[in-house]
């Protein structure tokens, strides 16, 4: 019997084949590539949805998984870093480990120009880069915050993530 998980599951293994499938078929990739999936269902509509609404659906999928410093994967729990490189990875995109990295290579995206799946990066300690969220839409992001907390949802709106914001990276 299907239940809503489960869907969930057949949805995640199916995005991310055709994730693998758009990176290995081409030498490039578009600034923007529409992947269509259609799934039987009565509980899924049919959609359609770029690179970075699927590393957002793997990234949702971790929702509750407990933060877990130098984690990244659902069986060892995310650190935040770890999440962006899973959610990435899954979907057949490399990207560096650490937060500094993901930060210093990436692509650069105006905060005005935010599309789902991009990096967005935050200074929470000392004077450098420390801490990485995943964009969803309408100023709200998905992370790993700290050991307290579970892989949860944001908002830039937050005062305390609002005055450290340092800026997105986009990698898909």
């Amino acid at each position: 019997m299907l239940n809503y998980r489960n869907i969930q599951i057949v949805k995640t293994i199916v995005l991310s084949c055709l994730g693998l499938f758009l990176v290995t078929a081409c030498s490039t990739v578009p600034n923007n590539p529409t992947v269509t999936i259609t799934i039987a269902s009565p509980h899924v509509n049919n959609t359609t949805e770029t690179l970075g609404d699927v590393i957002v659906q793997s990234a949702k999928l971790q929702m509750g998984i407990p933060y877990k410093f130098g984690g990244n994967s659902p069986s060892e729990g995310f650190d935040c870093s770890g999440l962006a490189l899973y959610s990435h990875r899954i979907n057949g995109i490399s990207i560096p480990r650490q937060t500094a990295e993901q930060f210093k290579l990436g692509k650069h995206i105006n905060r005005n120009q935010l599309n789902s799946g991009d990096l967005l990066f935050f200074r929470t300690m000392g004077q450098s880069v420390s801490h990485v969220g995943i964009y969803m839409e309408n100023d709200i992001f998905i992370h790993a915050p700290n050991s307290r907390k579970n892989v949860e949802t944001e908002t830039l709106d937050n005062s305390y993530y609002k005055k450290r914001y340092l800026g997105a990276r986009r990698y898909w």
